[in-house]
């Protein structure tokens, strides 16, 4: 964008027109108001100039030194220790504050305790972006509270795979619905003087190739997109944030057509800062820098100086990097310090202590409003007869599944109460629940027969000592800091496979079978630990490192469990407890006959299944399978074969193969719950709540079935000779599975409800340069809810190009007494009814009769009209 004028009036900024429209109630409006953006060639946007600074901004650039601007382009250490991602030291001299980071994209993720929230997955089924900016309000207002200035969320990438791990922090496939979720969270966030940084900045869509070595780069695949498809599928939730002046992009690890993102200068500078107008700074994901490309567009390194420091420093004076890049850099990074307040002491206030109450409100309502009720006959709300003879199976009834892995608040643990125990709390004096495990997540210490020749334990002072197990919990604890290590002959006694588990807290812990290390747990991070090795603790509140192996009977395997105590300074340092367990083959078929055993007894049985089992899921792994982990098809096929009222709860972040489908015939998608999901679950489960929840991804039959994964197209995934190319191209997610005719297992905006609501009265006219969709709903049941009515364009006749057969131009979440009639209007933009030409570079608009389709979800459409008129039905 070109620079305005010394001189010139002080224009009225994005984030202020933003609030002055009043938030996110806005939200809708204001994006389909916005005509297409003027667009720029990356040479021209390269020649711009030097971005927009005040007058504040220009004078320290004059005064700072070069080592003072290069100390605020590379993330430091933080002498406080606080827990954050990242840290800049600031210029104390000049006034210029530190700077930290703190991982989102579910809470402030630092050493102190915040809010656990649901994940961005289970907020987008919500629909709701009123709700979405009071989520990003709990993060921005908890972040400040705790020290931080840079909130690294919202997550707005597409889920384009259902293999994606990082699935459960993103709004799901569609790019409408991803613009208003994450435009509502840092309209949320940043209102509370915090800064919001969208990533990952761009096409970053699997995990499977991003990185290839983590520290050469070497073995990268090299993820290619055509124009059109960034414009029109990767883009839209981007251009969404930069109208609402998000403060900060993180440019993701991947390649991009030939170019790490990190130093891609035809993305950074041309579109983001060129098309899209983005004047914020760019940063970085943590370790994804590869070059001194400060040049190309990216303002700062993190989370270290490897290329921002020394080596940028040598490139200036030999002039290989221009002055101007770094100085276009800091005045881009000390614009956003100014424009919220935080070089004048006009920030808004940081409260003292954290809200624990209103973040627990929050988190409720979005574990409430993100159930999706997948299928219903008649097994929920809960009856008072199943109520008086009930069974809860599954390790997620009894302890509450927050969320998978990593990057997201832990939440107060006093606070995480299972549904199991808030059933029994608030179903009534008449009801008896029982519960079953089925599926045994800490299984037992593994006995002294297994180790035949006993264990040898080392200590840290080099004392040797023989043990028959290793189960030192409790009040067997070692002492604070204690370092110890186990070694000996493990033999498991019959052929198998066996989930093994190093158990414990207050040390880091490793499990090692014939020299590799097959798993770790209680990891410390900076100075502070999260027990989210698994989907949830142990029974009795240790992290727990687990993983699965088919083992020999028999056999023996060299085995070695190390414990490494926390280092002074860590939160919740203490005892050194440390556990090795199993469950063994005969173990888990006896829980699972345990569970169809009591589930034959009870009139209904509900089974609670899960899928990431912690760890890496979430970060860096991907299964290449839909299939529920730890033999939970063979738990519910088992549970359901014993008794046909079983209900499933389903705590997922993506997408599960189901084939036990024609046996369960009422299925609660509850997602990733947060630390009140046990209230929440059990609010839905009774009737207090009702289900409105709908899915933002396609739920395919088998994996095969999306375009991500079509046979015939390995390119697409896996890639080939180490390039991934996207040859869907605009046909992700539902706008495939309607191209190809693919009957989904559910489609996309799928939600059942406690109630029923009917349609009528389409209505479709001109509206300036776009179009005013009205129709009515009606709730016709007898329960109050809530429906989320879909507004779908289909493909112009006689268009030049291909255009998807449906595309989500509008939603409205209405909430509706029993009886109650509403009116609503989708306005849809002239940008909606376009198309990116990518001969001229520019959105072109459509002409041609379109039809209006008003439904349910993508499959389920009650109304049809055009753009010339309307016909419902």
């Amino acid at each position: 964008m070109p620079a305005a004028p010394n001189d010139a009036t002080p224009r009225t900024s994005r984030r202020d027109l933003f609030k002055q429209l009043g938030g996110t109630a806005a939200a809708f409006a204001f994006l389909a108001a916005a005509g297409p953006l003027a667009t720029a060639s990356p040479a021209v946007a390269a020649a711009a100039g030097p971005v927009r600074t005040s007058n504040r901004v220009r004078k320290l650039l004059t005064r700072l030194t070069i080592d003072e601007k290069i100390s605020l382009v590379h993330g430091a250490t933080d002498p406080q220790r606080l827990g954050q991602a990242g840290y800049l030291p600031g210029v104390e001299r000049l006034g210029i504050p530190e700077l930290r980071l703190t991982d989102g994209p579910a809470g402030v993720n630092v050493a102190r305790s915040a809010t656990g929230l649901p994940p961005v997955s289970t907020l987008g089924a919500t629909f709701n972006p009123h709700l979405a900016r009071d989520y990003g309000a709990v993060m921005g207002r908890e972040g400040r509270t705790l020290g931080m200035d840079v909130l690294l969320a919202p997550q707005i990438e597409l889920s384009r795979t259902p293999l994606f791990s990082r699935n459960k922090d993103q709004a799901g496939e569609d790019p409408y619905l991803n613009a208003l979720i994450g435009v509502a969270q840092v309209e949320g966030v940043q209102a509370q003087g915090m800064l919001a940084q969208a990533k990952h900045f761009l096409a970053n869509n699997q995990s499977v190739g991003q990185n290839g070595d983590f520290t050469t780069g070497k073995g990268a695949y090299d993820f290619r997109v055509d124009d059109r498809t960034l414009h029109e599928i990767y883009l839209p939730a981007w251009e969404a944030v930069v109208r609402a002046g998000v403060a900060s992009v993180m440019a993701a690890y991947n390649h991009l057509n030939g170019q790490w993102n990190s130093e891609n200068k035809t993305t950074l500078t041309g579109i983001l800062r060129g098309e899209l107008g983005f004047d914020g700074f760019v940063t970085s994901d943590w370790g994804a820098t590869h070059s001194v490309s400060i040049d190309a567009g990216l303002d700062m390194q993190m989370p270290d100086a490897g290329y921002f420091g020394t080596a940028l420093k040598a490139a200036i004076a030999a002039g290989t990097v221009p002055q101007a890049a770094l100085d276009t850099a800091v005045g881009r990074i000390l614009g956003q310090y100014d424009a919220f307040g935080m070089l004048d002491s006009t920030r808004v206030h940081a409260r003292g202590n954290v809200d624990v109450e209103a973040g627990a409100r929050v988190a409720r309502a979005v574990a409430t409003q993100g159930a999706v009720l997948l299928a219903n006959d008649g097994g929920l709300p809960l009856s008072r007869t199943a109520l008086r003879d009930l069974a809860l199976i599954g390790p997620t009834a009894a302890q509450v599944a927050i969320s998978a892995s990593g990057e997201r608040a832990y939440g107060f643990e006093e606070r995480m109460v299972g549904p199991l125990d808030a059933l029994r709390r608030t179903a009534g004096h008449d009801a008896h629940i029982r519960y079953a495990a089925g599926l045994d997540l800490t299984g037992t210490a593994v006995p002294a027969s297994a180790f035949p020749s006993g264990l040898t334990r080392t200590s840290g002072t080099g004392a040797q000592v023989p043990d028959r197990a290793v189960d030192f919990t409790g009040g067997r604890a070692f002492a604070t800091g204690s370092t110890e290590t186990w070694t000996g002959d493990f033999t498991p006694p019959t052929t198998g496979e066996y989930a093994l588990s190093v158990q414990g807290w207050g040390a880091a812990l490793g499990l090692s079978l014939d020299g590799t290390q097959i798993v770790t747990a209680a990891t410390s991070r900076d100075s502070f630990v999260r027990k989210w090795s698994s989907i949830v603790p142990t029974t009795d509140g240790l992290d727990n490192g687990r993983t699965s192996l088919q083992l020999t009977g028999g056999r023996t395997y060299a085995l070695k469990i190390t414990a490494t105590g926390w280092a002074a300074g860590t939160a919740d340092r203490g005892p050194v407890q440390v556990r090795f367990a199993w469950v063994t083959p005969e173990e888990r078929a006896a829980n699972i006959r345990e569970a169809a055993a009591l589930a034959r007894t009870v009139h209904t049985p509900v089974v609670f299944a899960y899928n990431g089992a912690g760890g890496s899921f979430g970060g860096a792994s991907e299964t290449g399978s839909l299939a529920l982990p730890d033999h939970q098809d063979e738990l519910i096929a088992a549970v359901a074969a014993a008794n046909p009222r079983t209900v499933l709860v389903l705590n997922t972040g993506t997408p599960n193969t189901m084939p036990w489908r024609r046996q369960i015939g009422t299925i609660l998608r509850a997602g990733y719950v947060g630390q009140e999901g046990g209230w929440a679950t059990a609010d839905l489960l009774l009737g207090r709540a009702n289900p409105s929840g709908r899915l933002t991804v396609t739920y395919p039959k088998q994996l095969t079935d999306h375009p991500a994964h079509a046979p015939g197209h390995p390119e697409r995934y896996l890639g080939v000779n180490e390039v991934v190319t996207y040859s869907e191209g605009i046909f992700t997610g539902y706008r495939g599975f309607d191209k190809a005719g693919t009957e989904p297992l559910f489609p996309f905006g799928h939600g059942l409800s406690y109630t029923e609501f009917g349609y009528g009265r389409l209505s479709v006219r001109r509206d300036g340069d776009g179009l005013a969709v009205s129709f009515t709903v009606t709730n016709r049941g007898r329960r109050s809810g809530a429906e989320v009515p879909q507004v779908y364009l289909g493909a112009a006749h006689g268009a030049p190009v291909e255009m998807a057969v449906k595309s989500l131009a509008g939603f409205e979440r209405v909430e509706l007494d029993p009886g109650e009639s509403r009116r609503v209007t989708a306005r849809i933009s002239e940008r909606q009814l376009s198309y990116w030409d990518t001969v001229r570079g520019r959105w072109v608009r459509a002409r041609g009769e379109r039809p209006v389709y008003v439904g349910a979800s993508s499959r389920d459409i009650r109304l049809t009209g055009t753009t010339g008129g309307s016909h419902g039905h």
